[in-house]
């Protein structure tokens, strides 16, 4: 089965967990890409900019290696283990 087109899987995620922004960033590189209300916002790499979009406000981040299935994580601010989020959550 092909991996989640990047655009789906963000709608997932916003409606799902009730959330407007969506980063997705990749261990492959240092660009990340920012999406809020579903509309891709920004990308780069990880700068003032960058944060502006979603540092005051929660934010779901989500990465993927391409081959493998979505991991997302819950951040607040704290980077914390136990907000990974179930895939059969999303």
């Amino acid at each position: 089965m092909m991996p989640e087109s990047e655009w789906l899987h963000v709608q997932r995620v916003m409606a799902r967990l009730r959330v407007n922004t969506v980063v997705i960033s990749s261990p492959h590189t240092t660009d990340e890409r920012i999406y809020v209300n579903g509309e891709l916002v920004y990308t780069g790499p990880d700068s003032r900019e960058s944060r502006g979009y979603w540092g005051n406000q929660p934010f779901i981040l989500c990465n993927t290696d391409g081959e493998s299935d979505w991991e997302c994580t819950s951040r607040d601010g704290t980077y914390l283990e136990k907000d990974v989020i179930a895939e059969e959550l999303i």
